[in-house]
This record gives C-alpha cells, structure tokens and sequence, in this order.
C-alpha cells in the first residue's frame, strides 16, 4: 500500500515549477469555491427561512432584505415606495450576490488552467526524452500520464464550482422571489395603516 501511495506522488518530484504552480493554484481555487459555496448556501438558508417566516405582521427580521426594505420605506412619500421597494430589492440582491461571480470564474477556468498544466507538462516530458537513443512507449507514456493529472485536477476543481453556482443561483431566485412576496406585503400594510 506504501509503494502505490508513493507512485501515485512521484509525478510531483518529476514536475516543473510551472506545474507545481498549476496544481497549487488549482488547490487554492477549490479550497476558496468550497468555502465560497458553503457560506453562501448558509446565508440564502437562513435568509429565506426569515423571509418565509415573516407573515405580514409585525416587523421582518432584522439583517433580511425585507427588514431593508421597511427601514427604508419609513418616512417616504405614498408616491415614492413601491419604486424605492424595487431599488432596495434590487441592492440586496447585490449584496447576497457577493462571492458567486468568483465561484462562476473559478468554474470557468479551472478546466483551461489544468490543460496549461497539461500541454506544459507534455512539452517538459517530450523535452526530456530529446536526445534519447531507443523510444519506447514506456519512456513517452509515464511522463504523458504524468502530465495528463493537471487536467483531471482543474475538472476536479470546476465542477462542484459549476455545480454550487448553479444551485446557489436557483437558491437565490426562491430568496428574491420571497423578498418580492413580502415587498408587496410591506407597501400594502403601509398603504392601509395610513402611514405617510
């Protein structure tokens, strides 16, 4: 079992400084759209379940984008709410919106990044074997699959960052839609209580 282990990391002794920098990168990009997922995910969570638990009555929990809205519709002309209730929609939504262009980036090029490391790596070995007298598959083929891990490692690094964009996307939609629900609900409890 040690000596699979040991094979499966004699690539790295074998890399470059540029695919070493690959992989690094690549280890960093997932470390940050992991993290980047899982706040996120969290923070939609419980905003929406505030937003779905505010009924009308009352005051929306504090830090919702609803509670936004009614600090910001106090004191504000009949006239005037219901287009600052979409403008303050909207800068909320520009706030949950943060880290999510990141995450799709990360899932955009992770996958080119781990095929630089690939070509590279496939130049440094072909580069290697310059000058050697018998060509075998075995002197072309260690060092090809060698290089061929950078991209397997960026696959591994875009997907679950493709993956959690899209359903923090989805997740951010049902928040919104809430917020919308409850916007109409705020204008409606002002428009009847009188409040100019």
């Amino acid at each position: 079992m040690e000596t699979a282990n040991m094979e499966l990391f004699t690539w790295w002794a074998d890399a470059d400084g540029i695919v070493r920098g690959v992989f690094i990168a690549l280890i960093i990009m997932s470390v940050l759209s992991w993290t980047i997922m899982l706040f996120k995910a969290w923070q939609l969570a419980l905003a929406y379940r505030a937003e779905r638990a505010f009924d009308g009555t009352g005051t929306p929990s504090f830090n919702t984008p609803s509670a936004h809205i009614a600090r910001g519709l106090l004191g504000v002309s009949k006239d005037d709410r219901e287009a600052l209730a979409g403008a303050l929609a909207r800068e909320s939504r520009l706030d949950f919106e943060g880290g999510l262009t990141l995450l799709a980036t990360i899932g955009n090029t992770a996958p080119f990044i781990g095929l630089f490391g690939t070509v590279w790596g496939i130049m440094h070995a072909l580069q290697g074997l310059n000058g050697a007298e018998a060509l075998s598959m075995d002197l072309i083929a260690g060092p090809v699959a060698e290089a061929l891990v950078a991209t397997a490692a960026g696959l591994f690094t875009a997907i679950p960052a493709v993956v959690g964009y899209n359903l923090l996307l989805r997740q951010l939609r049902r928040l919104f839609g809430a917020v919308d629900s409850n916007a109409v609900r705020l204008l409606s409890i002002l428009q009847t209580s009188g409040v100019s």
